[in-house]
């Protein structure tokens, strides 16, 4: 009885060593399987990273292309230097105002600043926030904006100054006063663009 449980012991060891030795042999198949998918998939994402950068790149590209040739439209439409633009750019882009409210408004305001004759209305309403139209037409249009922004500051938000603010600019209050408000706080424009 002895002899036998020894003989059939031995057996069961010799079983267990075979299928382990078979179990480490296929897990090695299947770590080295893994291994080439694993590389494969690095492979394929490390050419769509290059593929997404790429993109992200040319898209980055034409951006800034279309937004040069916007600020160039706009200096064609205004006068104003590219530096100051860039600055009435950045500015938006912290009040969350779009750049075609800014070129809108600055272009009115232009216009504006234009039949601010002397006598007129509205070289009037410049008066009354304490600025001259005349000095203003001397200036860059973005500079003269900053400088009427910061004239309006001065004054108390009421629908006086929303009047104010619709005569010279001809857009409502809460469309161009963010605007107004950030480029009230600034000493000067600081451009983003040269």
């Amino acid at each position: 009885l002895s002899i036998d449980i020894e003989a059939k012991l031995a057996k069961l060891e010799e079983g267990m060593s075979r299928a382990t030795r078979v179990a480490e042999r296929n897990a090695s198949q299947i770590e080295a399987r893994y291994a080439k998918i694993g590389t494969a998939v690095r492979g394929v994402a490390g050419v769509i990273a290059t593929a997404f950068t790429a993109t992200a790149f040319a898209s980055f590209i034409r951006g800034t292309i279309t937004g040069l040739d916007a600020l160039n439209d706009l200096k064609d439409a205004t006068g104003a230097s590219i530096e100051n633009l860039s600055a009435l750019e950045d500015t938006a882009v912290r009040t969350g105002t779009s750049f075609e409210s800014v070129s809108s408004s600055l272009i009115k305001f232009n216009k504006t600043l234009l039949d601010a004759k002397p006598g007129s209305d509205i070289a009037k309403v410049f008066e009354t926030i304490g600025l001259k139209a005349e000095q203003l037409r001397r200036e860059d249009p973005a500079e003269a904006l900053r400088k009427t922004a910061v004239a309006l500051a001065k004054f108390a938000d009421d629908g006086d100054k929303a009047r104010i603010v619709a005569s010279l600019f001809g857009r409502s209050v809460a469309e161009v006063a963010p605007l107004l408000n950030d480029l009230a706080k600034q000493s000067q424009l600081v451009a983003t663009v040269t």
